[in-house]
């Protein structure tokens, strides 16, 4: 088989195709110190300058191969556009919510929504990728998941409440982040990106039931509207959700090292196009390259589709850990 780009074999992946080999991607936060200081790219710079965001996102293709540029670096995007602060962090820590919107009744997109915020920085960023790298790697962004928005804007802790007593309020505010979500994500994907991934915490930190009531209308919404590629990521153990989390109509979806991939593959088959799950929280920050080396090999035997990291990158994850991720997938092929 002829060698494809990296973009054609990772859309041939997760289009159900062929490819010549398994990819090797980072489908969630990938910005690390290492790579900071090689592009003189830093955090919190990088989350508010287009140029500063798009060298960094495509950092670790040229200095460890991997075959994605991944942006942005955080899940706070959409709820500063909503209207909640921001705090940026540090080089160490990615962005969070600094101040949520009081609790209101009624949740509305606000007006010119495509130019609040950063979205308009994601969007130049993409538009830079797309110039530089975007012929040969696929360009992924990140977008918060609709329940996990709603949790965003109003705070976890309200969030929960609203799960015990009015679990109608957590219905009308996610119909309007998922619309949200739909009219970013088609934003994006017409300025030049690949593929979306959706990060979806709400997987973690509720049970099946609520999941399914609360949880899986709003993604398959955003799957069936989205126009394009859409991974989504599902943080925690959640193979007792699988099966439902499968019917959401994502064309691949992530899963950290919670999830045993023997287990995932036995219980999705061969139709689901899995992604994953070497340990970002403890074999890539603190494991040594053989360690990496022998967790990659086990996910490769186990019928992963896509090698990648099972969540988000710490930024002190040390970049020759990547390498020996990257380096173990051509040494298995």
């Amino acid at each position: 088989m002829k060698a494809m780009t990296p973009k054609k074999r990772v859309i041939t992946v997760l289009t159900k195709g062929m490819p010549d080999k398994v990819p090797v991607l980072c489908v969630t936060q990938l910005g690390i110190k290492d790579t900071m200081t090689a592009m003189n790219a830093y955090f919190p710079d990088a989350h508010n300058d287009a140029e500063k965001m798009a060298k960094l996102g495509s950092a670790l293709i040229e200095l460890a191969e991997l075959e994605n540029a991944r942006i942005p670096f955080c899940m706070t995007i959409l709820a500063e556009a909503f209207g909640c602060e921001i705090n940026f962090g540090t080089d160490e820590i990615t962005p969070s919510i600094k101040k949520h919107l009081f609790p209101v009744d009624k949740l509305e997109i606000p007006g010119n929504f495509l130019e609040r915020g950063r979205i308009p920085i994601v969007r130049d960023a993409v538009k830079i990728l797309k110039s530089t790298i975007g012929d040969e790697y696929p360009i992924i962004v990140g977008i918060e998941g609709p329940f996990v928005l709603v949790s965003q804007i109003f705070g976890i802790e309200q969030l929960m409440r609203w799960c015990i007593t009015d679990t109608e309020k957590i219905k009308e505010f996610t119909k309007v982040t998922t619309e949200a979500i739909i009219m970013y994500a088609n934003h994006i994907l017409k300025s030049g990106a690949d593929i979306i991934c959706i990060p979806d915490l709400a997987c973690d930190i509720i049970d099946p039931e609520s999941f399914k009531n609360l949880v899986k209308i709003g993604l398959k919404e955003v799957a069936k509207n989205i126009d394009g590629i859409i991974i989504l990521h599902a943080c925690g153990d959640t193979t007792n959700l699988l099966a439902e989390i499968a019917e959401c109509g994502f064309n691949g979806l992530s899963i950290e090292e919670a999830v045993d991939m023997e287990k995932a593959r036995s219980i999705l088959g061969k139709n689901v196009i899995l992604i994953g799950n070497i340990s970002a929280k403890q074999t890539l920050v603190v494991g040594t390259p053989d360690k990496v080396k022998n967790e990659t090999i086990k996910a490769l035997n186990a019928g992963v589709d896509i090698l990648a990291p099972g969540c988000g990158l710490s930024p002190i994850t040390p970049l020759h850990n990547i390498v020996a991720m990257v380096q173990a997938v051509k040494e298995w092929r």
